[in-house]
C-alpha cells in the first residue's frame, strides 16, 4: 500500500462521550432475558422435566441480541450452573474445552 503525502489515514471511530464503552458494559441491559423469571435459566435437573425448561431457556437465548456477550461472560467467569448464551452447563464444559481459542470467537460482532 502507498501512501499519499498529505493525506491522513483513517482513525477509528472515537466515541468522546463513551457511550460505546458503556454499551458494551451493559449488555445485561439489553439482554432477551430482563423480563423473564431467571429461574427458567436454572433448571433443577439435565433431564425430565427440566429438559422442557431447558428447552424455553434456549429458546429466549436464541432471539437474545446479546448472546455472544453473554456465553463470553459465562465462560470467562466460570459460571458453573445455569443456562448462559444458549448453552447449559455442560455445553459450556465442553466447549471450554477449545480454551482462549473458543472465548476470543465469541467476542467477535455477529455478521448477518
Amino acid at each position: 500500500m502507498t501512501l499519499l503525502p498529505n493525506v491522513p489515514l483513517p482513525r477509528p471511530h472515537r466515541d468522546p462521550t463513551g457511550a460505546d464503552r458503556r454499551m458494551e458494559d451493559n449488555w445485561r441491559l439489553r439482554a432477551a432475558c430482563q423480563s423473564i423469571d431467571p429461574e427458567l435459566f436454572f433448571p433443577v435437573s439435565p433431564a425430565g422435566r427440566s429438559l422442557e425448561q431447558v428447552a424455553k431457556a434456549k429458546a429466549v437465548c436464541g432471539r437474545c441480541l446479546v448472546r455472544r456477550h453473554c456465553l463470553a461472560y459465562a465462560l470467562q467467569s466460570r459460571q458453573k450452573y445455569g443456562i448462559w448464551g444458549g448453552l447449559t452447563e455442560d455445553e459450556r464444559v465442553s466447549r471450554s474445552g477449545a480454551g482462549r481459542r473458543w472465548t476470543t470467537a465469541m467476542r467477535r460482532p455477529a455478521t448477518a
